[in-house]
């Protein structure tokens, strides 16, 4: 009897020791769609502890979306044990075949699984779920000069999210900017319904040489039909935690993330030709220089002011790359130039930018005056020749004359006084330096501290300012039926508020608010963005959710003291 006991507790604690000691890897689904989340599984029969698993291999080859984590305590014929789960939710970064590698935990080690992307074939549909491509109209461009990058995205699904984000590498090798909304279009493939999504890019390489153009990522998702009607989880649950958050827990929802790749191209940059001869280098297609004096030129009096704006245009020019107008001096005109104001807009896939800058001009004397002429020499990417765009000279007629400025008197025309002046003694000179100088320091420790007051107040003051001003800008919302002016106001509102956080796009702006409702309202904006429709998104409710987050946050502004404790 006792060597049966003895015998039933060694193989009960063999059997609890190889159970405890357990670590699986396993995937929710195997063949995946390209660019589609799935969760890869881990699994753990133990406690355990601070311990976590190496997920730096999956970065190879998978985007690292989100890591839930799960336990539960079980019992099994009297047996205790915990079982403990990591629910990594991963997408492939191409669409090759791939290997989920061995991961590490403790001791332990997974087994590889290997995955296999679905092809059309595989899906048994000649259209593929989700494809993204790029295309450039010049891969061997000169220096500065516009590339159009044109980015295709084709989807069987109505899919969600922000904008594409170009990853930076850090190296300053590239100016982009974005021509215009996303267009959205559809066709009927092999019987299946595909929208197409277009957005246009402008690039301008910094560098010649041999570059690539960065990577240009979508991160969005989609309400997967097959999904929903499946759902394991209840419509209670659902009620307390949203799809995304649920995700990562791997409870199989009805959102599905996907993450699409663009994948560099290779451009072959050539420097500025030897014709620019040293001139400040401007590649454009057009550049022109006019002013507000081509249709009337005003009255000229001497020493009185006259103001002239001037413009220059470029195109296919981002706006750091205008030249800076150099004004020839001349003796008898003084000239002022103020400092420019750049702009930019787009024409015909093209990024036009505009300088205007004030001139103040002043005659010096009466009569004939020619106000010099102003060259800005260019490079014309279409012809491959050096231009010059000129602004002509003018003649004009200054009235009056200069004034008359009386000659000084020579030194010796000049007498000095002959009084004699007693010289203070020794005693009183240093008494009344030494009153002077504690005058002067104890004026100077009074100035700054009322200065220091002042700027206080006034700081104070201008934040007050900025949610007033911030409150009442949002009310152009509901004046507002363009979906991108919308979200440029929610960002200018939201960089009002938090001026001293990066605001880029709509996820910042969810970043810096504790708000939920805000948050699910900038997802609707951002899904009509995409859609190209007003589908789901109300523009009152977020007008409204804005105005209360304003008072909100200027209330608590205004509860801060305005001086500091100065003992604590």
């Amino acid at each position: 009897m006792f060597k049966f006991i003895a015998v039933f507790l060694l193989s009960l604690v063999t059997s609890f020791s190889a159970w405890a000691e357990s670590f699986v890897a396993k995937v929710d689904h195997n063949p995946i769609s390209y660019g589609e989340t799935f969760t890869l599984t881990l699994q753990y029969d133990g406690a355990p502890g601070r311990s976590e698993p190496d997920l730096s291999p999956l970065n190879k080859d998978f985007v690292v979306h989100s890591v839930g984590r799960s336990s539960q305590y079980r019992n099994i014929n009297g047996v205790s044990s915990h079982l403990y789960q990591w629910n990594v939710v991963l997408s492939p970064k191409t669409d090759n075949q791939l290997t989920i590698p061995a991961i590490s935990f403790k001791s332990y080690s997974s087994q590889p699984i290997k995955l296999k992307i679905a092809k059309d074939e595989d899906a048994g549909n000649s259209v593929p779920k989700f494809s993204i491509g790029r295309s450039i109209n010049n891969n061997k461009p000169l220096v500065q000069e516009q590339i159009l990058y044109t980015l295709i995205i084709k989807t069987t699904e109505s899919i969600h999210g922000d904008l594409p984000q170009f990853v930076d590498s850090g190296n300053n090798e590239w100016i982009i900017k974005q021509l215009d909304a996303p267009t959205v279009s559809s066709e009927i493939d092999n019987g299946t319904e595909v929208q197409t999504i277009s957005i246009n890019y402008a690039l301008f390489p910094q560098k010649s040489g041999h570059l690539k153009t960065p990577e240009l990522q979508f991160n969005g998702y989609y309400i997967d039909k097959d999904k929903a009607r499946n759902r394991s989880y209840s419509n209670v649950f659902s009620a307390f935690f949203d799809d995304n958050f649920a995700s990562g827990f791997g409870v199989n929802p009805a959102v599905t993330r996907i993450n699409l790749t663009a994948q560099p191209l290779d451009v072959d940059v050539q420097p500025i030709p030897s014709a620019n001869n040293g001139n400040w280098w401007l590649p454009s297609t057009d550049v022109k220089i006019s002013s507000d004096w081509d249709d009337k030129i005003p009255e000229f009096k001497v020493g009185e002011a006259a103001s002239r704006k001037i413009r220059v245009t470029a195109v296919g020019v981002a706006e750091n790359q205008l030249p800076k107008l150099s004004f020839p001096e001349t003796p008898e005109l003084k000239q002022y130039p103020e400092t420019p104001e750049y702009k930019s807009s787009v024409v015909n896939d093209d990024i036009v930018s505009e300088m205007t800058l004030n001139v103040v001009y002043i005659p010096q004397q009466g009569g004939k005056i020619t106000i010099p002429s102003l060259t800005i020499p260019w490079y014309n990417t279409a012809t491959e020749t050096t231009e010059k765009a000129v602004l002509p000279s003018i003649a004009v007629h200054a009235s009056g004359t200069a004034p008359v400025i009386p000659e000084l008197k020579s030194k010796t025309d000049i007498k000095t006084p002959t009084t004699p002046i007693s010289e203070p003694s020794s005693d009183s000179k240093g008494l009344s330096l030494k009153f002077v100088w504690g005058i002067v320091a104890l004026a100077f420790a009074l100035g700054l501290l009322v200065s220091w007051l002042i700027l206080h107040f006034m700081h104070a003051e201008k934040r007050l300012n900025q949610h007033a001003s911030a409150s009442s800008d949002i009310d152009d919302i509901l004046r507002s039926d363009n979906l991108k002016d919308i979200r440029n106001i929610v960002i200018s509102w939201a960089r009002e508020l938090f001026p001293e956080h990066k605001i880029i796009n709509l996820d910042d702006v969810s970043s810096v608010f504790s708000s939920e409702d805000l948050s699910s309202q900038l997802q609707k904006l951002g899904a009509a963005l995409y859609a190209g429709r007003n589908d789901g998104f109300d523009k009152t409710a977020l007008h409204k959710t804005m105005k209360k987050i304003s008072k909100k946050t200027a209330s608590a502004q205004k509860q801060k003291p305005l001086l500091p404790d100065l003992y604590k």
